[in-house]
């Protein structure tokens, strides 16, 4: 199974397995040789304290930017559900007939974007079916500006926000560490987690749990940075699709809650 397939719970109890294993081999058994450890410390700990600070100001600056990176995808596809649910409310200014195709555009573009949206985020591309989707959206707002040329620079300024938090959740979404950095981090974090075994302490049990509290809070760093660098891959953190399936449960649920609205054009015709 993949590791990015467990739980974080879980990762981090198949870790403290394998490194209790591990430890159990190295300073118990035969295999490893603890007296020779033990009286060439040295300067051993403070070589590894030194390498453990240059592994915190890595760490430290991957995960800042991730996070970084994670917040505006967040306010990004948000802001794209909110500006989504505000051309849905105003689109109630319409008459019936043009509302329930504004409406249809709309719930076509959500269902892409439920469907097939945020994998292609990820891989910076474009979906086929949400660019189908985005130009019968665009087609729409055309005819908006032909029936409701008054309306049309608040329909319009909406519209552009749309298309602006679409663009930012694109570019964010596709944000990822550059390979070569990645291959360090990796490095690193497996350096500071196998060095670990080498720090001894005269008594055991203290051995035991300073080195695995070492080696668990740098994996744990790594699996942070790991989450938060792929957004959309399920894991401890990942980013889901449910804001676009609230708005589009919201959107089927009006018509029934929606009876009391009319627009002044439906009320200019009943009349």
């Amino acid at each position: 199974m993949p590791m990015k397939s467990l739980k974080f719970s879980s990762r981090i109890t198949v870790f403290t397995i394998l490194f209790t294993v591990v430890f159990y081999f190295l300073h118990v058994s035969d295999f490893y040789n603890q007296r020779v450890i033990m009286a060439d410390l040295g300067g051993v700990p403070w070589l590894y304290a030194s390498l453990g600070t240059l592994f915190s100001i890595i760490a430290g600056f991957i995960m800042q930017k991730e996070w970084e990176n994670w917040n505006n995808l967040v306010d990004a596809i948000k802001g794209e559900v909110e500006t989504l649910r505000e051309l849905w409310l105003w689109s109630r200014q319409f008459s019936t007939e043009f509302r329930c195709t504004f409406e249809k555009a709309i719930k076509d573009y959500l269902r892409s974007m439920i469907d097939f949206g945020l994998m292609q985020s990820e891989r910076g591309k474009r979906n086929p079916n949400i660019e189908e989707s985005l130009s019968a959206f665009y087609d729409t707002m055309f005819d908006t500006f032909q029936r409701y040329p008054e309306f049309a620079a608040t329909t319009f300024s909406i519209y552009t926000k749309l298309i602006s938090y679409r663009s930012q959740r694109i570019r964010y979404g596709a944000h990822h560490i550059p390979p070569s950095i990645r291959r360090m981090f990796l490095f690193s974090t497996s350096l500071m987690t196998f060095l670990s075994f080498f720090i001894g302490i005269k008594n055991i049990h203290l051995d035991y749990m300073f080195t695995l509290a070492v080696a668990l809070l740098t994996f744990i760093i790594y699996l942070v940075i790991d989450d938060l660098d792929n957004p959309f891959t399920p894991g401890s953190w990942h980013v889901t699709n449910d804001d676009y399936k609230e708005l589009l449960a919201d959107m089927q649920q009006a018509p029934a809650k929606a009876g009391a609205f009319a627009s002044v054009e439906d009320i200019s015709h009943a009349s």
